[in-house]
């Protein structure tokens, strides 16, 4: 490690890290914030670039056990902490990460190593504007194989800080794709054999258990109060629904996208093949 011992607060090395509470300066400025000694070793493993870690100077000696060599480290005394970043913060890790440049959507792409492999599946998401529930997705994406994430208008910012706690960092492991123009993408994918669903209530959806994925499929989800808007859900191929019991008429998007996109999984995912081996077991 590069251990560099912070003398001053004003110090301009910090300034990734000031007031947190109140901005996001950030995310105009090409970086993301990660907090907590497990987003930071996550953050640090994924194939990101990190421009510093953050330190209270009370974890020196832990964190010099595990920290890889390279890794620029700022050293701050721990009565600084809460003045610098704005809150009370005792779990001792933060990183300033370099945000990836989330490219505008253009299609399936496959690898040479997957060259034989025509199976895709992608999440499109679309005013979904919750912290919460945005990182809730993306670990769910992360849990079921889902790679590619279409992130549409009127989302939250998959970088924040509180959504990055939310996913566990699980979003390092993911492509985000820049889709906002929802209209386009979908002729897109489309003219690419890709299903497109949506996941909604209306009258005309069918029940998830019904419905069989084709080999590529995107799963769409919508606001978490007024779901996808009328225009796309006549775009789309085909509009599924969860049903319900107990009069409960709809669920969180966050729950809701667990289990659509836990019945989408890919189908090489492995994840099938642990269920057969249990089944017959």
């Amino acid at each position: 490690m590069t251990i560099e011992r912070i003398a001053a607060l004003d110090d301009r090395r910090l300034d990734p890290y000031r007031h947190l509470r109140t901005s996001n300066l950030t995310r105009f400025s090409g970086r993301f914030i990660a907090e907590s000694r497990p987003l930071v070793q996550r953050l640090l493993a994924s194939r990101l670039d990190v421009e510093s870690v953050l330190i209270d100077e009370k974890f020196h000696d832990e964190a010099v056990a595990w920290i890889p060599a390279g890794t620029r480290v700022l050293v701050v005394p721990s009565d600084w902490i809460e003045e610098l970043v704005g809150f009370h913060f005792h779990r001792g890790y933060l990183a300033c990460g370099i945000r990836p440049a989330m490219m505008r959507w253009q299609g399936v792409t496959v690898d040479a190593e997957h060259a034989t492999d025509d199976e895709w599946t992608g999440a499109y998401l679309i005013g979904v504007q919750d912290p919460e529930n945005m990182g809730s997705i993306l670990r769910s994406c992360a849990a079921f194989g889902i790679q590619d994430v279409l992130v549409g208008p009127e989302c939250v910012d998959p970088y924040a800080r509180r959504v990055l706690r939310v996913s566990m960092g699980n979003a390092f492991k993911l492509t985000l794709h820049d889709a906002s123009n929802p209209l386009e993408t979908l002729a897109g994918l489309q003219s690419q054999g890709i299903e497109t669903v949506a996941a909604c209530l209306r009258e005309d959806s069918v029940e998830l258990t019904q419905w069989q994925r084709e080999q590529r499929v995107a799963v769409l989800l919508g606001n978490e109060a007024h779901g996808l808007p009328a225009t796309i859900l006549d775009a789309v191929n085909r509009r599924v629904k969860i049903s319900m019991s107990l009069g409960t008429d709809s669920l969180n998007v966050s729950v809701a996208a667990g289990i659509f996109l836990h019945h989408a999984r890919p189908l090489k995912s492995g994840l099938h093949e642990q269920e057969k081996t249990t089944k017959n077991g």
